[in-house]
């Protein structure tokens, strides 16, 4: 599925960690990998070629490193802003993901989960997997990966609100259930007014069964992977934390735009809060052009 992929790498100690770990993208289907290193316009004549020479031979070493576990790598060094450019590389290259590092040099973390994530998310028109590595560090001495990456598919969350976004989102976890997931959880925050009474909240909480219910034999139509269903009454970032700090995820799947609050959740800060916090990467889908 996301067959050609774009790294994002700012050629931090960070990115070191998730090299290593670049075996687990071919769980995705990743065959070829443009490595990309956007290097910040600064307005300064002729800094350009220098400013190439100098990162060149740190790239070279990680498309070597990444050719060493059977990856397809070209190398692209675009001048600029790296949110714009990123979304550029991707389009040139019909790639379908972008992997960028939630933690790394200051340029690229706040272009890919900064005060600015809002404007520039909406320029991404392929999905994002975000990786922390600050949150994600095992460190198993004579391991090559030192990260907690592995078995990406094992149990993904997927928060959804059931809106036209979240089917983006849809598809992409449909696709990916015939690659190895093995678990799935459906996982919908219901906002309620304090008090609410019983009665007026018996119809909304009956409402999200049978969608969530439709959604799981929606995916179990895919593949033979175990699909749980959740619901839980409370602010949507709460409930998402929560579980992801109570249960055993691989990978969480999220839509880039919501409706009400879950708008903010899943494209603002909320969602910066998330991949930060998140023990496992975070995959955000934008909505379909």
């Amino acid at each position: 599925m996301f067959d050609r992929v774009v790294l994002a790498t700012d050629l931090s100690p960070d990115w070191n960690q998730i090299l290593g770990c670049a075996e687990e993208f071919k769980s995705l289907g990743c065959e070829q990998i443009i490595l990309t290193h956007v290097i910040v316009s600064s307005g300064t004549t002729g800094a350009h070629p220098a400013a190439r020479s100098e990162v060149l031979p740190t790239l070279v070493g990680q498309k070597t490193q990444l050719e060493s576990q059977g990856f397809n790598v070209v190398i692209e060094t675009p001048v600029g802003q790296p949110a714009f450019l990123l979304n550029e590389i991707a389009q040139h290259y019909f790639a379908s993901l972008i992997v960028a590092g939630s933690h790394g040099k200051s340029a690229l973390r706040e272009v890919v989960l900064g005060s600015v994530s809002n404007a520039l998310l909406h320029q991404i028109r392929c999905p994002v997997l975000l990786i922390n590595t600050k949150r994600l560090q095992k460190e198993v001495p004579g391991e090559p990966c030192q990260l907690r990456t592995w078995e990406l598919l094992r149990h993904v969350l997927f928060p959804t609100d059931f809106s036209t976004v979240a089917n983006g989102a849809i598809t992409v976890l449909k696709n990916l259930i015939p690659r190895g997931v093995t678990e799935m959880t459906l996982l919908h925050a219901l906002e309620v007014m304090e008090p609410c009474p019983v009665a007026a909240l018996a119809p909304a909480e009956a409402a999200v069964k049978s969608c969530l219910s439709s959604l799981e034999s929606h995916f179990k139509s895919a593949g033979d992977s175990r699909i749980h269903s959740r619901m839980s009454q409370g602010h949507p970032i709460s409930i998402i934390l929560d579980f992801l700090r109570k249960g055993d995820f691989s990978l969480v799947v999220m839509g880039t735009q919501g409706r009400g609050l879950v708008a903010e959740i899943l494209l603002g800060s909320v969602a910066y809060n998330i991949a930060r916090l998140a023990p496992c990467p975070v995959l955000l889908v934008p909505q379909p052009c």
